[in-house]
């Protein structure tokens, strides 16, 4: 059984009247034609990143030349599915990511054809990584619940939708909600379906990410209980996914795609424990799933697991825990059976930034994978600065370090920190790429960092391969397979 949602109609409202105008915004993307199964699958348009060009909040957006069109599909199917896409443009090579599917693709002048055998988040790049075609392969679900807030097939324009107990919203697979979703304090939240959220509207004034001034497609604080499951996140303003001082949440099978602007981190977990992430792709601009603690909130970080996730990182940090570690503890946090399919300043991070113990940290069965072709991430300091890479940019695979971002005169400390079969697929000519474990205080040493191999092209790699930096740092122990 095939399910192919039709990309929705709507007559009553422009889409111009409540967008920045000089921005296009289309439902569609002409770059691609896909048939699943010979029945034509419609192509959404999304814009994304074109370059890792960012700045401190400089008081206004990012501009749109930073940005490109791309599309994507979204369909559902309790089978394997045969997908034709016609390409507009031409290519010499085609790919599938994540390469760990190992999808073998037939090329016949400008258009491909493969087969996908599970569900799951893939990408087309034809050439290089611009203007892909994203496909999101879901598995068949039927929703029973009454739900609060019911979007049927169609576009909708509610604004912010506050929750509160027992709430929940349901986005059907055939439309899309312009707003935001947000709430403080609520126990026992659904949100589900697999509609299109959509915080195009949203305009961002104010550099805070913390508090809900700019709320993000999606914002919750001080909630238990939550359930967010199979809903596309796009045009975030800022964060696109946080919680803040949760606890017991499960997010699944999300998308998040079209996100661009400055500081749209794909998910942050704020100063929150009892967490479960699985089953989501997640490409966005700034950093991908980050684990954090910040001021004026006290609770440990805990009991975290992110597992079976494809991550696109356009900026910053893929993995991270950090920068932000205003919370007494951060334990048992787990990243495992994960996809990087691209990734710009590291791909697998620990930052403490501050007085936080940092401890029982787990990276495990992570698939990383490097282009020769990356670009370099560039801090742009004039308005009229054009980005200008020279050479290309390489991630480092594994940083651990702790500074005083905060200004507290404090040093957090990191220990006991696994690193499980690491795998890394590298392009040819692309060197290899940076190790740290690292203090920046002689009082405060760095301990206990576990490596159970760590593979370069499926070959068992020691640390003396990268180029390996320690410092203040100890008990660094190697099992090489």
């Amino acid at each position: 059984m095939i399910k192919i949602p039709s990309i929705p109609l709507h007559k009553e409202r422009p889409l111009s009247s409540f967008m920045n105008k000089k921005e296009s915004f289309s439902l569609t993307y002409k770059g691609y034609r896909a048939f699943i199964n010979e029945k034509e699958c419609p192509v959404r348009q999304c814009r994304v990143s074109s370059m890792p060009f960012n700045q401190s909040w400089p008081g206004y957006q990012r501009p749109l030349n930073q940005s490109e069109e791309a599309g994507y599909i979204t369909f559902s199917a309790d089978e394997a599915v045969e997908i034709a896409v016609e390409c507009a443009q031409k290519f010499d090579r085609a790919m599938i990511r994540p390469l760990s599917k190992k999808v073998s693709i037939r090329q016949e002048n400008q258009t491909v054809y493969f087969t996908l055998t599970e569900a799951g988040g893939y990408v087309l790049e034809l050439d290089d990584e611009h203007q892909p075609l994203h496909i999101f392969f879901n598995p068949i679900k039927t929703y029973t619940e009454k739900a609060t807030y019911h979007f049927g097939p169609g576009l909708h324009f509610p604004g912010t939708i506050e929750l509160f107990d027992n709430d929940s919203v349901y986005i059907d697979e055939e439309a899309i909600v312009f707003g935001s979703i947000w709430s403080k304090g609520a126990k026992n939240v659904h949100i589900y379906g697999g509609g299109v959220l959509n915080g195009i509207g949203e305009q961002r004034f104010l550099e805070h990410c913390y508090e809900p001034f700019t709320k993000g497609t999606l914002r919750l604080y001080n909630c238990e209980n939550i359930l967010i499951e199979d809903i596309i996140l796009q045009d975030s303003a800022c964060w696109v996914l946080a919680l803040f001082d949760c606890k017991n949440a499960k997010i699944s099978g999300i998308k998040e795609i079209g996100n661009w602007r400055y500081n749209t981190d794909g998910i942050d977990i704020t100063n929150t424990s009892n967490v479960e992430i699985r089953n989501c792709f997640i490409r966005v601009f700034d950093d991908g799933i980050t684990i954090k603690g910040i001021y004026g909130h006290d609770k440990p970080v805990e009991n975290i697991t992110i597992e079976n996730c494809i991550l696109w990182c356009g900026w910053g940090r893929t993995c991270e825990v950090g920068l932000e570690t205003d919370a007494p503890l951060f334990r048992n946090i787990t990243f495992k059976n994960c996809d990087l399919i691209h990734n710009s300043k590291v791909a697998i991070d620990i930052q403490n930034g501050s007085g936080g113990e940092i401890c029982k940290i787990t990276f495990e069965d992570l698939r990383v994978e490097y282009q020769a072709g990356t670009q370099p991430e560039i801090i742009q300091k004039r308005i009229d600065q054009v980005y200008q890479p020279q050479g290309i940019g390489v991630p480092e695979l594994i940083v651990a370090e702790n500074k005083d971002w905060s200004n507290s005169g404090k040093f957090g400390a990191i220990h006991d920190i696994h690193y499980k079969n690491i795998q890394v697929y590298a392009e040819s000519g692309v060197p290899a790429p940076g190790v740290k474990f690292c203090s920046r205080s002689e009082q405060v040493i760095l301990k206990d960092f576990w490596i159970d191999g760590i593979y370069w092209n499926d070959k068992a790699v020691s640390l003396d391969f990268f180029k390996t930096t320690v410092e203040n740092a100890m008990g660094i122990h190697e099992n090489l397979k």
